[in-house]
């Protein structure tokens, strides 16, 4: 009897074993090709001119070979003079797996089938081969109503542990014509500068429109030296049809990307984000420019020019427990309107470059626009964005609600000093900001010049409503509403206004003059609301070289704290 038992065990063994590959990769499948899907080409009068369907034995190598083959006949038709237009490959229905990466010609469009009101079209990669998807490599291409599936890696390789993997060339779409096998100090020598002839050689004109991605390990959508790129749902309510989510590092990120819109997109999910230092970061929506590898070559680091003319609008970025919502480095003419963050560590961030571990930092943005956005809306009696968007409220903290920073220096000559010029932060709603420095609050400054902080309401949140780091010059405050501000774990002294950083003047140049900080003469205190905030206004022990209007009416308690 034992010996039967031993045996039923023996053989329940070898059946448990022999089904652990297939278990594992059960958790993430194969994207199989579609026996008989088709393929229709239609050129720019949407004229049908050619349909083919993937035959019972078609491989994921003649799956691609099809698709890259209808492309390519579809831009050698007539280009329409209006828009360039030169016709669209319709894929129907069903799942077109391709060995390697999708390339996309000039002047055609790459479009799904809608049943519904959804996508029915996936297009994925074996993950054996290139790891990008979709290449644009030529300007005035566009890509439509399709589904993008990663097939992220799920497990450890090791283990079989369920885990998530970041690799930066791991991607849904990439938009470029830069080399991206080459590291940055390899393409100092031939990156294209920013002048004319340059400039014309930026990918122009692209188009992504309600396109579901997801299970990419490094970005969603990649963007280098492009010029009129946009990005796009039809779904301006509930932005469920373009939808960028379960991302490693960056749902779009855009490398000296010129004139980019971004609007009603949702992107969520991102983790685990690269390792810097001992934090792991990840990103949303971020626009930027190469780094170079060292702080003490400014010609090398000036061939890599910063993002410019960038649009965030009416988009949601939920579900980054680690880094950042929405972010520019050293971006210029940017605009980041509308838009809902939430469940994020740090929703929007404007800042320079950093080098060095954080050491110095240079390049600093400027003419920001930062307007009508809503972090952490939970209200009672008012919308919810958590349950508009349906997002589940989650355990993430949130430790600074909108912070604008300049840089140490201009440039990486060293010459000036990097003051962010030209900032308004109007009409934002910041909520559930739980600080744990005495520095960070609902929103925050440093090193700006001109800056306008009006119509702003920060509620129930910890340490700050408003907070003035070090060397803001010209600022401007008006008619904000700051409610319920605590103290966090640390005993800071809470403030609607607190001012924690030195050389906050009218003072152009870093060094103390008489020249108040609000060159109006506005009553800071009399024109905001607050209510339960601590201290209306609290100067940070230790800072000097302050010097706000001097209508400002100072708390008799203040002055017994320092």
């Amino acid at each position: 009897m034992k010996m039967f038992r031993s045996a039923a065990l023996f053989l329940l063994f070898i059946a448990v074993f022999f089904s652990l590959p297939s278990m594992i990769s059960a958790a993430n499948p194969v994207c199989e090709p579609t026996t008989g899907a088709t393929l229709q080409l239609f050129d720019s009068s949407n004229t049908l001119m050619e349909t083919s369907t993937l035959a019972p034995n078609s491989t994921s190598s003649s799956v691609r070979a099809a698709v890259n083959s209808a492309i390519l006949s579809v831009s050698k038709y007539q280009r329409n003079g209006t828009n360039g237009n030169r016709g669209t490959v319709l894929l129907s229905k069903g799942n077109f797996t391709a060995s390697a990466f999708i390339v996309m010609r000039s002047g055609v469009t790459l479009e799904g089938t809608m049943e519904n009101g959804k996508a029915v079209t996936t297009i994925c990669t074996e993950s054996r081969s290139d790891p990008v998807t979709i290449k644009i490599l030529e300007s005035q291409a566009r890509i439509k109503n399709l589904n993008l599936d990663g097939k992220r890696k799920t497990e450890d390789t090791v283990t079989g542990e369920p885990r998530k993997y970041y690799a930066s060339r791991h991607r849904g779409i990439q938009v470029t014509a830069i080399d991206q096998t080459k590291s940055t100090d390899e393409l100092a020598s031939t990156y294209p500068t920013t002048n004319k002839d340059a400039d014309a050689k930026r990918l122009k004109n692209i188009t992504i429109e309600d396109v579901q991605i997801s299970g990419y390990e490094g970005y969603g959508i990649y963007l280098e030296h492009v010029d009129g790129v946009t990005i796009k749902g039809s779904d301006t309510i509930y932005k469920k049809s373009m939808n960028i989510t379960d991302i490693g590092y960056a749902g779009i990120g855009g490398v000296s990307a010129n004139n980019v819109s971004v609007k009603h997109t949702t992107v969520s999910d991102l983790w685990p984000g690269v390792t810097v230092g001992s934090v792991q970061q990840s990103y949303g929506m971020a626009f930027s420019h190469r780094k170079i590898n060292t702080r003490n070559d400014a010609k090398t680091q000036a061939i890599f020019p910063p993002s410019h003319t960038i649009v965030v609008d009416q988009n949601v970025v939920a579900n980054n427990p680690t880094w950042e919502g929405i972010d520019t480095h050293s971006g210029q003419n940017v605009s980041l309107t509308n838009n809902v963050i939430l469940n994020t560590r740090f929703p929007i961030v404007v800042g320079g470059m950093e080098y060095d571990a954080g050491e110095m930092s240079a390049y600093p943005p400027r003419d920001i626009m930062i307007s009508g956005n809503r972090i952490n809306s939970q209200r009672v009696g008012i919308q919810d964005d958590y349950k508009v968007y349906d997002i589940e409220k989650n355990d993430t903290i949130t430790e600074r609600g909108i912070a604008v920073n300049g840089s140490q220096f201009t440039d990486l000559t060293k010459r000036e000093m990097g003051f962010l010029e030209s900032v308004v932060i109007k009409g934002n709603y910041v909520s559930n900001v739980k600080a744990a420095a005495e520095s960070h609050g609902g929103i925050s400054i440093h090193v700006t010049k001109n800056a306008i902080i009006e119509d702003n309401t920060i509620e129930n949140s910890f340490n700050n409503g408003i907070v003035f780091l070090s060397s803001n010059k010209s600022t401007k405050l008006y008619r904000n509403s700051i409610h319920h501000i605590d103290k966090s774990e640390h005993n800071f002294i809470p403030a609607a206004i607190g001012i924690r950083g030195s050389h906050n003047n009218g003072n152009v140049n870093n060094d103390y003059t008489a020249l108040p900080l609000t060159l109006t003469n506005t009553l800071i205190e009399n024109d905001h609301t607050f209510a339960e905030v601590g201290r209306e206004i609290h100067f940070q022990a230790g800072t000097s070289n302050n010097l706000l209007n001097n209508r400002i009416g100072i708390p008799p308690a203040f002055k017994s704290d320092n």
